[in-house]
């Protein structure tokens, strides 16, 4: 079934806060993730105090989406973060139909080529490309059964950890690489 994101969620931005250096509460912004797109870099990005914090903490089955920058993308919270704000470069997409749609899947769905071309072609500036709200909640959402939707997080996950797994082998290779070069070029050099 295809229902529009707006019909499926509620859809604000995150707060602008001052980040700090030493809180509770993470505040995620978009340098915050990595390739893989997922949250690496915490240290010193906390935020204190927000008005109507409820509203902005994420909670399970919530994702978030840049709606403004160059780097567009989504990501499924996952409680294992703990407590989380993300700031005013996100969109907030908190789903209403839990039992219909889970946060991964719309995560996964709107990271898709398709549907991420789609929201690159959203952006409107030149020099802060940025999404509207509007226009966002018009985004027609495919929505396949709960246990579709369970394979395709299942097969998203298993295909990050063999990503995540490949890129260390890679790395380990080239320290191995280096290594050798170096061991030869310094015996031939020293004898």
């Amino acid at each position: 079934m295809i229902h529009l994101l707006g019909k499926i969620a509620n859809i604000y931005y995150g707060p602008y806060c001052k980040a700090h250096t030493k809180g509770i509460i993470k505040y995620l912004n978009s340098g915050h993730f990595n390739d893989l797109l997922e949250p690496s870099l915490f240290e010193g990005s906390y935020v204190n105090a927000v008005n109507n914090p409820e509203k902005y903490l994420l909670k399970l089955n919530d994702v978030i989406v840049t709606g403004k920058g160059q780097r567009i993308f989504a990501w499924a919270y996952k409680s294992e973060y703990g407590e989380v704000i993300p700031s005013s470069l996100f969109f907030i997409i908190k789903i209403k139909f839990p039992n219909k749609i889970n946060g991964e899947y719309l995560a996964a769905f709107l990271n898709s080529d398709k549907i991420n071309h789609q929201l690159k072609s959203l952006s409107a500036g030149t020099s802060l490309p940025t999404i509207q709200k509007k226009e966002l909640e018009q985004l027609p959402v495919f929505i396949p059964s709960m246990e579709k939707q369970s394979q395709i997080i299942n097969l998203a996950r298993l295909l990050d950890k063999d990503v995540a797994l490949t890129s260390q082998l890679l790395e380990m290779k080239k320290a191995w690489k280096a290594g050798i070069i170096n061991r030869i070029i310094h015996n031939n050099t020293t004898a």
